[in-house]
C-alpha cells in the first residue's frame, strides 16, 4: 500500500484529477472516489496541528484548510450528495449497539443535508474534520480565548471577596480553628474555586475541544441518490445532528450498511487518512493557577518557557501537575538526608532500630511552593525537566544525628521534603495509542536499594464536568472514586476515569493468601526487578461479564496476566509485570498504553518499533472508559502499604540529597 507523509499541511489551489461517475438509478454497483485531492498514495499520513488544539480542538487537515473532492455524473433526473467520514482505528462493529459512540462527521455545518448536484452534473466541494462533529450542546460553554488566570486575576478576586461582608464572613468560619485551616488558606481555595467557576460557565461557543477528533486511521463515504432515494434516508442520516424517535444518535455507516437501496449509491473513498498527534515541549509549559493546591507565595516563571501567561495558556501543549496527596497515613520517615546511591542494605536494616520516635519526621509528601522551579522545559524546548528536589542543605546527616536534642530534630526536620513533581498534557483524546519517550532516573542502586519514588505514565478524565461523562452503566453502576465505605452507592453516571502505568520496587506476587501455590513468593530485596503495574479503574462496575475480586488470569497473545482487584467494591483492577531497572540506564525509554473501546494494552520498549506487551485487559473483565482523558508524567513519592507484600518501607528511605530528575521529550498519540 502506497502512503504519502505530510507534517505540515497545504492544499492544491487547483483540482488536479476528476472523477466521473454515471449514476443510475437502477444500479446498486459501487464506485470509489478520491476524498483528498492532490495528496498521493491510497493512505495519506498527516500530523494533527496543534498550533491552537488547547482552545480551538482539533481541525484536520489544519486551521484554515480544507479536503478537496470532485466528480461528475449523467443523469436525467436531479441528484444529491453528501460525504461522510469515521475513524475506522477505535470504533465499534456496525452490529454493536454502541456504534453511535464512533467518531464519524459530515459537513461542518450540521445544518446542510444532503447537497443538490449541479444542472452540469459536475461537483467541486470540500470539508475538514473536526470536533464535536454532531453540534451537541452538551460541549458549548463560555468564550475562553481570553480568560484570565493569572496572580493578578486571583488578587483582584480575593478583594471582592473581603470587599464582600457575608462572603468574607462565611470564609472566616469555614476557616475556624476546628477546621486547622487559617484564613489565608480559605481565600487560596475560594479564589481559585471562583475563578474555575468562571472557566466551567455556560455559553455559546463550540467547544469542540472537548470531544477531539480521534487519532488513527480515517475512511470516507460519499453518498448519491436521487428524490425517491432522498426520501427514503431518514432526518437523523441526512443531519447527524438529530436524534431518532428513541432520541438516540443514528451511525450514518451503519445505517447505509443495513439499508441498501438501488437510488442511493454509496462511494467508498480510494485514500484513507492516518493521523496522529505529537505533543512536544516547544511551546512551554503552562502553570493554570486553579490547579494548584498550596497557598504558595513563591514563583519562578521562565517568559515564553513555564508561567501563566496569555501565549502559553494559548499554546502551551503542558501544564505542571500538581498531584493529590493522599493523607490516609502519615510517613514515619528516618532523619536522613543523602543520596541513595550511597545507602546500602545494611543500612538500610540498621535504620529500622536506630531512631527512635522523638526523631522521626512525622509527614505526609509533598508538593512544590514554587510552581515553576521543579517543572520546566530546557533552553532547546527539547524536553520537560521534572524534579524531586533535593535536601542537601540541611546539616543532619549520616553519624550521631540520633544524639542530638530531640527538640532541635524537629525545627530541622520540618524543612525535610520528599516532593513528588509531574507534567500534564492540555489536549485531551479518547482512544488511542499513548506512547511517551521518558527519560526516568534509576530506580535502583547498585545494591537493589529503592531511591522511594515511583515512576507512572498514565491517563486521566480530562474534566469532572458533565460533558465528559463516562458511558452510563445501567446494569450493576459506578462506586465514585472517593466512596470507601464498606456498602458504598453505585450511581449510573461518573466522570472519574484513569489508566495507569506505575513502575515501582515491589514483589511480583501478590501476599501469598491469595495463592494456593506455597512457592508464590520472593524476596524483591535480592533482585535488580522493578515491577510495571499496569491498571484500569473501573469504578468497581459490575457489567463485565467475568468481574470478580481476587486473583484472575487474563489470556493475551499466549501470555496471561494475573490482574487482582482485593474486594468486589475495590475500583480498580492491575496488574504486575517485571522488567528490569537498567533501563532507566538508557538516555530514554519508550512506555505505552493502547486504549481501545474493547480492550487496553500496556506496553514498554528501547524504540517504537521494538515495543513488548507487559499488560493487558479487555471489556470482560473491566469496565473501559470511553471519555476524554489528559496524559501525566510523575515522579511521586508513595506510602509502601498501597504494593503489598511491602518490599522497602518508604519511612527508611532518606530523603535524597540532592536533585532527582527525569525527562520528558514527547508524547505521541496514534
Amino acid at each position: 500500500m502506497k502512503t504519502t507523509t505530510i507534517t505540515k499541511t497545504g492544499l492544491p489551489l487547483l483540482v488536479l484529477s476528476f472523477y466521473f461517475l454515471a449514476f443510475s438509478a437502477c444500479s446498486p454497483r459501487e464506485r470509489t472516489f478520491d476524498p483528498m485531492v492532490g495528496y498521493a498514495g491510497d493512505t495519506v499520513c498527516m500530523d494533527m496541528d496543534m498550533e491552537n488544539a488547547v482552545l480551538e480542538g482539533v481541525v484536520l487537515p489544519a486551521q484554515g484548510e480544507y479536503f478537496h473532492f470532485v466528480f461528475d455524473t449523467t443523469a436525467d433526473q436531479p441528484l444529491y450528495y453528501k460525504i461522510y467520514y469515521q475513524n475506522e482505528s477505535y470504533r465499534f462493529d456496525d452490529a454493536d449497539s454502541l456504534n453511535y459512540e464512533n467518531f464519524y462527521g459530515s459537513w461542518e455545518d450540521v445544518t446542510v443535508g444532503f447537497r443538490q448536484v449541479p444542472a452540469d452534473g459536475h461537483v467541486a466541494d470540500s470539508f475538514r474534520i473536526v470536533g464535536n462533529p454532531r453540534d451537541e450542546r452538551q460541549y458549548y460553554g463560555a468564550d475562553l480565548t481570553d480568560f484570565d488566570c493569572s496572580l493578578e486575576t486571583l488578587h483582584d478576586i480575593e478583594r471582592e471577596i473581603r470587599n464582600d461582608t457575608h462572603w468574607f464572613r462565611y470564609v472566616r468560619d469555614v476557616a475556624a480553628p476546628e477546621n486547622n485551616r487559617s484564613l489565608e488558606e480559605q481565600l487560596f481555595l475560594d479564589t481559585r474555586w471562583v475563578l474555575n467557576e468562571r472557566r466551567h460557565q455556560g455559553g455559546d461557543v463550540n467547544h469542540r475541544w472537548k470531544r477531539n477528533p480521534r487519532t488513527g486511521l480515517y475512511s470516507f463515504l460519499l453518498v448519491v441518490c436521487d428524490e425517491e432515494g432522498l426520501q427514503r434516508i431518514p432526518d437523523y442520516v441526512q443531519h447527524i445532528n438529530r436524534t431518532d424517535a428513541d432520541s438516540h444518535y443514528v451511525n450514518p455507516y451503519s445505517w447505509f450498511a443495513q439499508n441498501k437501496n438501488r437510488h442511493i449509491h454509496l462511494l467508498h473513498g480510494s485514500k484513507m487518512l492516518r493521523t496522529r498527534a505529537v505533543l512536544t515541549p516547544q511551546q512551554g509549559v503552562y502553570v493554570d493557577e486553579t490547579q494548584i493546591r498550596v497557598a504558595y507565595r513563591h514563583k519562578n516563571e521562565i517568559p515564553g518557557r513555564v508561567g501563566s501567561d496569555t501565549t502559553l495558556y494559548r499554546h502551551a501543549l503542558y501544564q505542571q501537575f500538581f498531584p493529590a496527596i493522599s493523607q490516609e497515613r502519615t510517613l514515619r520517615n528516618i532523619p536522613l538526608v543523602m543520596d541513595i546511591d550511597e545507602y546500602t542494605q545494611a543500612d538500610y536494616d540498621a535504620a529500622a532500630t536506630r531512631y527512635d520516635s522523638t526523631q522521626l519526621v512525622y509527614d505526609h509528601p509533598h508538593i512544590t511552593d514554587c510552581p515553576g522551579s521543579t517543572v520546566y522545559p530546557s533552553a532547546d524546548g527539547s524536553y520537560i525537566s521534572i524534579i524531586n528536589p533535593g535536601n542537601a542543605n540541611f546539616e543532619i546527616r549520616n553519624s550521631n544525628s540520633e544524639k542530638k536534642d530531640p527538640s532541635k530534630f524537629k525545627i530541622q526536620n520540618s524543612k525535610l521534603k520528599k516532593e513528588s513533581t509531574g507534567v500534564k498534557t492540555r489536549v485531551g483524546f479518547s482512544y488511542g495509542k499513548y506512547r511517551g519517550k521518558i527519560k526516568f532516573p534509576p530506580m535502583l542502586n547498585k545494591e537493589n536499594v529503592w531511591n522511594g519514588l515511583t515512576y507512572a505514565f498514565w491517563l486521566i478524565y480530562q474534566d469532572g464536568s458533565q460533558w465528559n461523562r463516562r458511558r452510563p452503566s445501567y446494569h450493576g453502576g459506578y462506586i465514585s472514586k472517593n466512596d470507601d465505605s464498606e456498602n458504598p452507592d453505585r450511581h449510573v453516571h461518573d466522570n472519574y476515569s484513569e489508566i495507569d502505568i506505575e513502575i515501582v520496587k515491589a514483589s511480583r506476587y501478590w501476599p501469598k493468601d491469595y495463592y494456593t501455590q506455597p512457592d508464590k513468593v520472593e524476596d524483591g530485596r535480592a533482585n535488580s526487578d522493578v515491577m510495571y503495574c499496569c491498571t484500569n479503574w473501573d469504578l468497581a462496575c459490575q457489567e463485565p461479564s467475568r468481574f470478580a475480586a481476587g486473583l484472575t488470569h487474563i489470556p493475551y497473545q499466549g501470555q496471561s496476566y494475573e490482574a487482582m482487584r482485593w474486594t468486589d467494591t475495590y475500583k480498580a483492577l492491575t496488574t504486575k509485570t517485571p522488567i528490569p531497572n537498567s533501563i532507566f540506564d538508557e538516555d530514554y525509554y519508550y512506555f505505552e498504553i493502547e486504549w481501545k473501546p474493547k480492550e487496553i494494552i500496556w506496553r514498554v520498549g528501547p524504540d517504537p518499533q521494538h515495543m513488548r506487551v507487559v499488560g493487558y485487559m479487555n471489556d470482560t473483565y473491566t469496565a473501559i472508559p470511553s471519555n476524554q482523558m489528559l496524559c501525566i508524567v510523575t515522579q511521586e513519592y508513595h506510602y509502601s502499604e498501597w504494593w503489598p507484600p511491602i518490599v522497602y518501607m518508604q519511612g527508611l528511605i532518606p530523603f535524597n540529597a540532592t536533585d532527582i530528575e527525569g525527562r520528558v521529550y514527547e508524547i505521541v498519540i496514534e
